[in-house]
Formats: structure tokens, C-alpha cells, sequence
């Protein structure tokens, strides 16, 4: 009767544990290898362009949800991370402001099924995008680039640089509602890293998705940011090698896994190289409220705004 409980047991261990594993848990890297990206070539590239850099970094939340941060780093734990939906702003001395991703639409904030929207403060984004001298999306997922195709309109897709995979016929980019207006022509290169601006360096990494990219920014002071988006959607993400639960980028929204951990690799080799660069994760809204790096570096709520 024992053995036959144990064997039984031992039955259902392989049946479900070994399933959850592979599905939650596992967070093998494989042989992936960091890019051969260095922090002294974006800098170069940042002080490329003349003009005045960024004055700062200031963020809005629109939206959030509480979702276990084990499906958005593998291993990490079900206890709920705060998913926070993001736009930043960096002012410009006497210029146009650059916006990076665009918040979300009440519509899809419903669709999506968020905690809470913040009507107000997607208001502000929809103003600062439509101000912007240059709108850059991290990458084509609703959360992210929503907001700038949808609520913007042509005046805000006219200032916006988008990458070959942020446009349709690339399969995410293509579930936006782009309306009747013409898809943008890509202004963004695939391959290494390039200005859009003085102090602004964009790092093309297909991966999350196939129009992934970093933002580098290097402000007028010196303060050095990366902007991830969901390459690193947590902290633990870059800083513990953690890509997501194999549920989520395997099965509900696929990703390149394998490229994925390279760039995490490359973030970690980036502030290993410069220990000052403040790393902005996707939507680890906890951390950038809370960490004392980053919380100092940021302005949380945007500024005064020019109008026109």
C-alpha cells in the first residue's frame, strides 16, 4: 500500500511539477552572449549630434496592474509586482521635449483588463506626444506604442521614429489600430546604435519583440539613463538574468528567449561599465518609485509644457 502511494505520488510530481518548471521556473540562458555593445560607444554617439541634451527624465503612469512578477522574470517569485504603464518625457532647453512610448488608450486599458487608468494623466501624455519634437516607442506592444499610434494621430505619427518592426506587416505591430491614415515609413535602422538626437542614442535589440529597441540617454549634466522597455520588464530581470516565465514568452505572447537574455547580459555589462547609468525596467513601477538610484535621477509627473 506504501509503495503504491509513493509510486502514485511520485506520478504526480513528474506529472505537474515537471510541467510547472518548464513553464514558471525555468530560466536556463542557453549560450546566449552579451552584444557587443560598450557604454564608451554610446557615449560617443550621444555627443555626436550638436544641440543642447535633455535637462531630464520625467515619467507619468496611466495605468497598472498587480500580476505575479513570476511570469515576467522566471523564478523570481508569485508575489505581485505593481506592472505599471509608462510614458517619459525628456525636456529639451529651448527645444521640443522627446517622449519615449505613449501610454495606453482607455480602450485597450479596458481590453487589457488594467487595475486602474488614469484618465487625466494619459491626457497629459496624449499633450506632451503632440508637443514632442521626437516620439520613440521601446516597442509595438499596446502598452507601449499604443498610445502614440492610436491616441496621437497624424500630427504625433508625423514626429515619431519608428523601426522596421514597429510597423506592420511585423505581427504586433499590425494588432494596433492604425485607422485609414498611411503606416509611417521606418526611420529607425536595424543594426548597431544610432543618434536621433543630441544625447539621445537609439540600440536596435529584436527580441522581446521584433521591433525591440534601448533608448540611451545622457542628459546635459552627465546623468547617464537606459531605457530597457520589456527586455527587462523588472529589476530582477537585467540584474538577475531573468527572462520571462515560458507561459508568457513561449505561449501567450512569443518571444526570441535567446535574444532576449543577451541583451539582458548586455544591460548587466553596460552598468557593470559604467556603474552611474541608471536603468530604467520596463514597468517596475515599485522600484523606480523606491529605489533611492533612480528615484533621485527622476522627475515623477511631467513638467511645465509648451503649447502649439
Amino acid at each position: 500500500m506504501r509503495r503504491k502511494l509513493n509510486l502514485t505520488l511520485l506520478a504526480l510530481i513528474v506529472l505537474i511539477g515537471a510541467p510547472y518548471y518548464w513553464l514558471m521556473l525555468d530560466n536556463r540562458p542557453g549560450q546566449a552572449q552579451p552584444k557587443p555593445v560598450t557604454i564608451t560607444q554610446l557615449r560617443e554617439l550621444a555627443q555626436s549630434m550638436p544641440g543642447p541634451a535633455p535637462s531630464a527624465a520625467e515619467v507619468e503612469l496611466v495605468a497598472y496592474r498587480e500580476l505575479p512578477g513570476n511570469l515576467f522574470a522566471a523564478g523570481s517569485g508569485m508575489r505581485n509586482a505593481l506592472i505599471g504603464i509608462m510614458a517619459w518625457r525628456l525636456p529639451v532647453p529651448d527645444g521640443r521635449a522627446i517622449m519615449i512610448d505613449g501610454g495606453i488608450t482607455a480602450r485597450d486599458a479596458r481590453e487589457i483588463e488594467v487595475d486602474r487608468f488614469f484618465r487625466d494623466r494619459q491626457d497629459l501624455v496624449r499633450a506632451a506626444l503632440r508637443n514632442a519634437g521626437i516620439v520613440l516607442a521601446t516597442h509595438e506592444h499596446v502598452d507601449h506604442q499604443g498610445g502614440i499610434v492610436q491616441a496621437g494621430g497624424d500630427v504625433v505619427r508625423k514626429r515619431a521614429w519608428f523601426n522596421p518592426g514597429q510597423l506592420p506587416p511585423s505581427p504586433y505591430a499590425t494588432q494596433l489600430r492604425w485607422g485609414s491614415q498611411p503606416v509611417p515609413t521606418p526611420r529607425i535602422r536595424p543594426g548597431p546604435p544610432q543618434a536621433v538626437a543630441p544625447g539621445v542614442v537609439v540600440v536596435p535589440a529584436p527580441s522581446h519583440t521584433p521591433g525591440s529597441q534601448m533608448v540611451f540617454v545622457r542628459l546635459g549634466n552627465g546623468r547617464e539613463f537606459l531605457f530597457t522597455g520589456d527586455i527587462a520588464t523588472l529589476q530582477t530581470s537585467w540584474q538577475d538574468l531573468r527572462a520571462r516565465a515560458r507561459l508568457v514568452g513561449d505561449i501567450i505572447a512569443p518571444e526570441n528567449r535567446a535574444e532576449v537574455h543577451a541583451w539582458l547580459k548586455t544591460i548587466k555589462a553596460l552598468k557593470a561599465q559604467a556603474p552611474g547609468l541608471v536603468v530604467i525596467p520596463g514597468h517596475d513601477w515599485r522600484t523606480i518609485v523606491s529605489d533611492p538610484e533612480i528615484v533621485s535621477s527622476i522627475r515623477i509627473g511631467f513638467g511645465q509644457q509648451p503649447t502649439g
